[in-house]
């Protein structure tokens, strides 16, 4: 496996990296998860996968820029009324849980286009 040189997967992997650092911030502010242990072990098992998609993309692996649509075409149907529940009982989670889906769906884009770097 190589490091990609695409500007774009660099930076699409760079926002999965963010998105999982704002993941595991809202982790950590999120009373409700961390009383829950099943909820507590899903968390960090979704926080774990967006890091390794990070990296996936990092590496220029092809078929995950596939795979993220997908993913963004099942969750954009939930999503609405995900937040609507989330802004009742945690406004600050729910904005940071924006935040990671804009740079979800931004690095997803990115993927789609090929800008390769200047050596």
């Amino acid at each position: 496996m190589r490091i990609s040189s695409n500007l774009n997967y660099i930076k699409s992997s760079n926002l999965f990296f963010i998105s999982a650092g704002l993941g595991l911030i809202n982790f950590l502010l999120s009373s409700d998860i961390l009383l829950s242990k099943s909820a507590t072990i899903t968390s960090v098992i979704v926080i774990s996968i967006i890091f390794v998609l990070g990296l996936l993309i990092r590496f220029e692996i092809s078929w995950v820029k596939y795979l993220l649509i997908v993913i963004i075409i099942f969750g954009i149907n939930a999503f609405p009324s995900f937040i609507k529940e989330e802004f009742n009982s945690h406004p600050l989670n729910a904005l940071i849980t924006i935040l990671q889906s804009i740079a979800q769906i931004y690095a997803t884009v990115l993927l789609f286009f090929k800008k390769k770097l200047n050596y």
